[in-house]
C-alpha cells in the first residue's frame, strides 16, 4: 500500500499545481491525505459512471483531469445530481485528486504529449509562464523514478504549446493524422483543406482563448478541443486554421497515459483507467468501423 499524500505528493511533482489557472480547483478535493491507497482510477471526468466503476472496483482514488465539482454548488444532497455523486464518493471511502489545468500545462503534461504524438520539433510553451521547473519537482517523485520529468530542470513552464512540423503538411493531411492518432473518427475544422501546414499550436480541451496567442505565434493552425462561434470567426479574421476534434480526444488519452506512468512508480498499486467513460458527443451517422492505418496511407 501506498500513503495518499505519498501519491499525490508524486502528482503534485509531474504537474506542479501553481501552474493551474487562477480559476481553477486541483489538488485532493475530497478524501484522507494520510489514508493508505491500495487500488488507484484515473479518468477524465468525475460522472456517475465513472463513480460507480470506481466504487464496484473499490478504488481507493479516483485521479480525475477535471475537478468535482466543476463549479462551486451551495447544496449537496441526494437530490442534486452532484450531492448524489459527492455522497456515493463518501460512502465508497473514494477520495478524488485533480491536476486539470497544472496538467495541462506541466512539461510532459497534456499539451506536450499531443506535441510529441504528432511529431512536433522546437516544442515551446504558447505562453510561458514565471514558474521554471527545478530539482525539488523531480526529487519529490521517487528514488530513481525522475523519468516523468526528465530534462525538465530549468525550463520555463507555460500554457499551450506551439512547435514546427520536420516537413510541412497539408491541412487535409493533418486532419487525417489527427483522426488516426487520436482515435476520432469524426472532427471539425476551420480553414482551406490545401493550405500549408508548417507551425502548429496545440491547446487541449476548451482552448479558443488561446487563439489570438497561437497567430501571434505565427502559428499556421490550432489544435484544440473545441471553439465558439466567434472564434472560428476569429481565426479566420487571423488567416489561421483550426482542428477540432473534441474536448475529450484531446484529453481521455492522456489519463490513459497517467495510469501506466503510476503503475510504474507505485508497482505495489493497482492502477487502471476507467473501462466505462465515454465521450458524451455523438455523431451522426455514427461511423461503424475506424479506418485502418493502410486505408489512410492509400488516401494520402
Amino acid at each position: 500500500m501506498v500513503a495518499c499524500n505519498e501519491l499525490t505528493a508524486a502528482l503534485r511533482a509531474a504537474c506542479p499545481l501553481p501552474l493551474a489557472e487562477e480559476w481553477d480547483n486541483v489538488g485532493l478535493l475530497l478524501g484522507q491525505a494520510e489514508k493508505d491507497v491500495r487500488r488507484v482510477m484515473t479518468c477524465l471526468t468525475v460522472t456517475p459512471e465513472t463513480v460507480d466503476e470506481a466504487v464496484r472496483e473499490e478504488a481507493d482514488l479516483i485521479i480525475s483531469h477535471h475537478p468535482f465539482p466543476f463549479r462551486a454548488e451551495k447544496r449537496w444532497t441526494s437530490e442534486t445530481p452532484t450531492g448524489s455523486i459527492l455522497l456515493s464518493l463518501v460512502q465508497g471511502g473514494v477520495a478524488v485528486f485533480s491536476p486539470h489545468t497544472a496538467h495541462d500545462s506541466a512539461f510532459w503534461g497534456v499539451n506536450r504529449q499531443l506535441a510529441d504524438l504528432f511529431g512536433l520539433v522546437d516544442v515551446a510553451p504558447l505562453n510561458e509562464g514565471s514558474l521554471a521547473a527545478s530539482p525539488s519537482m523531480i526529487q519529490g517523485i521517487a528514488p530513481g523514478k525522475a523519468h516523468l520529468l526528465k530534462g525538465e530542470v530549468g525550463t520555463l513552464l507555460g500554457s499551450g504549446r506551439v512547435g514546427i512540423f520536420p516537413e510541412p503538411v497539408s491541412l487535409s493531411s493533418l486532419l487525417r493524422l489527427v483522426c488516426e492518432r487520436l482515435r476520432q473518427p469524426n472532427l471539425t475544422y476551420v480553414g482551406d483543406p490545401n493550405r500549408t501546414i508548417r507551425r502548429l499550436a496545440i491547446g487541449c480541451g476548451a482552448a479558443d482563448d488561446f487563439i489570438a496567442e497561437a497567430a501571434r505565434a505565427g502559428a499556421d493552425a490550432l489544435l484544440l478541443g473545441e471553439a465558439r462561434f466567434h472564434g472560428a470567426l476569429l481565426a479566420e479574421e487571423l488567416g489561421m486554421a483550426l482542428v477540432l476534434p473534441g474536448h475529450y480526444a484531446t484529453e481521455r488519452f492522456a489519463m490513459e497515459t497517467m495510469a501506466g506512468r503510476l503503475a510504474t512508480l507505485f508497482p505495489t498499486l493497482v492502477v487502471w483507467s476507467s473501462r466505462n467513460e465515454r465521450d458524451p458527443i455523438r455523431y451522426w451517422p455514427e461511423a461503424s468501423v475506424f479506418p485502418s492505418e493502410s486505408a489512410l496511407e492509400s488516401e494520402g
